[in-house]
């Protein structure tokens, strides 16, 4: 016996906390462009719910979207339309929602013993699921090895999975505690890398290590911990227009990428 689309629908609200997420065992996905690029990345739904007007009148890429779906025997459940702007709260993003299973967790000390020199972004306490998701498609587009979600940061949160753009499908990612996350790379030639809004040492003038590195990025409102920072390696910071006094989370952790991956060209 198959789902009802009301049960479906019950499930994709419980994604929307972490205990609902942690229950159920999946995560919902938003949209034809996210649909397309977990099909596309081999990330199968369990199912997916669409609503009427987009299932009965379907563009060219719902279209293939649908097909590839049936290819995998994918259930597709369509529901009315207020329904499906109800659980989208208007969001016009192609009338899609599919639940996905959550992936078996990444044992950050195997893999780092199998990734030589990579480059992780790790998030600490990044509270706006909007700007985890952002620094996920930052760290995916600058070339960083695995995205970190520490301490409170939530990249299955539904506004984070929409936000990475897809990004979350194609780097690999590891949620953990800092006490789990310094345990793991302590064994390992792995620079850390804290980035504060002053008296780190000016991002142009930073001597980048030879091996692997760590990138930190801290909390919106309140940056690094100090039981974060007096961990790390070294201290970093983005010079900025005199009156300015930080930047974007997500705009700091771009602009530390670049420059590690400008450096590693040199």
């Amino acid at each position: 016996m198959t789902d009802s689309w009301q049960s479906i629908r019950t499930m994709i609200e419980r994604t929307t906390t972490a205990k609902g997420r942690a229950a159920s065992g999946c995560f919902s996905i938003e949209g034809t462009r996210l649909h397309e690029r977990a099909l596309r990345a081999g990330v199968l739904p369990k199912t997916v719910l669409v609503g009427k007007a987009v299932w009965q009148n379907p563009g060219e890429r719902e279209t293939a979207v649908f097909h590839q779906l049936a290819q995998h025997n994918i259930p597709i459940h369509p529901i009315p339309d207020d329904e499906m702007a109800r659980l989208t709260q208007g969001r016009q993003l192609g009338g899609l929602l599919g639940l996905i299973r959550l992936p078996e967790p990444i044992v950050l000390a195997e893999w780092l013993a199998t990734h030589p020199a990579p480059t992780l972004l790790v998030a600490v306490d990044v509270v706006d699921p909007g700007n985890v998701g952002g620094m996920m498609r930052t760290a995916h587009a600058l070339g960083a090895d695995l995205f970190i979600a520490a301490s409170g940061s939530d990249p299955y949160h539904p506004r984070a999975v929409r936000t990475s753009m897809g990004s979350l499908f194609k780097l690999p990612l590891v949620t953990l505690s800092l006490a789990e996350l310094f345990a793991a790379l302590r064994p390992f030639p792995i620079q850390t890398i804290g980035t504060v809004a002053e008296n780190g040492v000016a991002l142009p003038e930073f001597v980048w290590g030879t091996g692997g590195t760590a990138v930190f990025m801290g909390s919106e409102y309140f940056g690094l911990p100090d039981e974060v920072i007096r961990q790390l390696d070294a201290l970093v910071t983005i010079p900025m227009t005199p009156g300015i006094d930080s930047f974007s989370v997500n705009a700091a952790a771009a602009i530390v990428l670049y420059e590690l991956q400008r450096n590693a060209r040199i």
